[in-house]
């Protein structure tokens, strides 16, 4: 269920980035980005992306700062037969985490990369 909406997320992103492919959008900073106000597919899409380029980080943050609680509370407060849960799971928050901060650092990166593949001439 969480892996459909995930899919979901990427392709709005993905979309907006091709399709507002000849508008200016600022990717290394997605608040003073412009997206229009016309209200067909490309303003909605990239609203949604510049929505989701925004909460990246802070949802990064989050999961690092909860990976550092689930490490601390299974060495402080689990038995030794169930701290190797808990520190997969802190693993896992951390280096999820540390995707998503790539993905949203190097957004612009991405999408000109994209955009250059498809047109080619």
């Amino acid at each position: 269920m969480d892996r459909k909406w995930l899919t979901l997320a990427a392709f709005i992103v993905l979309a907006g980035v091709f399709a507002a492919e000849g508008e200016t959008i600022d990717l290394s900073n997605p608040s003073e980005a412009s997206c229009g106000d016309s209200g067909n597919i490309v303003d909605f899409t990239c609203n949604i992306m510049k929505t989701l380029l925004t909460l990246g980080p802070m949802i990064a943050i989050i999961a690092l700062v909860l990976a550092g609680i689930t490490y601390v509370y299974a060495n402080v407060f689990v038995t030794a037969d169930q701290r190797g849960r808990y520190h997969t799971l802190a693993t896992s928050l951390a280096l999820g985490a540390i995707i998503l901060l790539a993905l949203v650092g190097g957004a612009g990166a991405i999408s000109s990369a994209g955009s250059k593949l498809l047109t080619t001439g």
